[in-house]
């Protein structure tokens, strides 16, 4: 699932550091009166692990002005393990995962160095299902888990995903597996190798219209071990601010 803040929703890209793939996890916008009271998810909560991680990443970017006063839409919420879509497009394929199966979550992140491409698209989290329920069907108790039952105006119709949080989280460390290819963004050739493949036409991940599948699950799971990536049950940066 491409999942994250992107220059078509949010007009930008949350940074990474090339050199030790220390990223930023940062939601899409969503309008503050959106929210029940006392629900709200805006990125005043993100501002000082943005800056926290700017210092220790010695660069000097700001924290963009036209999304200090906004909202923000927390989905995937990795402190929740929890992630909601709609009913119909890419949604309706999310439907079809059982208890078991697995989400692996990726975005394009502006690199803070140079390198290679001018952004750099990376798998940043996984959740492992544990139930998948309509948002009609999720109690009260629920409503501030998700992105999609936080808010004033639901859709009965829309899905949310509660993960198995042992197995779940956002990485430590954000996993490269991009690169511009054909006159798109693409899986690397010797990563799909790796993979067994996915279900999309030279592994195009520009766009996530219709999220694609893994071939061979298990043999992407082991790759991801090799990876040796450590799970953080919480949305800021992996390192805590102090």
């Amino acid at each position: 699932m491409r999942v994250g803040i992107d220059q078509t929703y949010g007009k930008y890209n949350a940074p990474i550091n090339p050199n030790t793939n220390d990223y930023l996890y940062l939601p899409i916008p969503q309008d503050r009166s959106d929210f029940i009271s006392g629900m709200e998810t805006t990125y005043d909560s993100f501002i000082p692990y943005f800056d926290y991680w700017c210092r220790s990443n010695e660069t000097t970017i700001d924290f963009p002005d036209h999304l200090r006063t906004k909202g923000c839409h927390l989905d995937p919420d990795f402190f929740h393990s929890t992630y909601g879509d709609q009913a119909t497009g890419r949604g309706a394929r999310v439907a079809t995962l059982k208890p078991g199966d697995f989400l692996a979550f990726f975005a394009s992140f502006k690199p803070i160095a140079d390198c290679e491409h001018s952004l750099i698209y990376a798998l940043y989290g996984i959740m492992v299902i544990e139930k998948i329920v309509k948002v009609g069907e999720v109690i009260e108790d629920e409503f501030h888990m998700n992105a999609h039952t936080r808010i004033k105006t639901t859709n009965p119709d829309h899905w949310v995903v509660f993960a198995n949080q042992s197995l779940s989280g956002r990485f430590s460390r954000a996993i490269p597996i991009g690169e511009f290819r054909n006159g798109a963004y693409r899986v690397k050739n010797e990563i799909l190798d790796a993979w067994g493949g996915i279900d999309v036409k030279d592994g195009f991940i520009q766009r996530s219209v219709c999220p694609p599948s893994f071939y061979n699950s298990v043999q992407f799971l082991s790759w991801l071990a090799i990876q040796n990536v450590a799970l953080i049950q919480d949305n800021y940066g992996q390192t805590l601010l102090t």
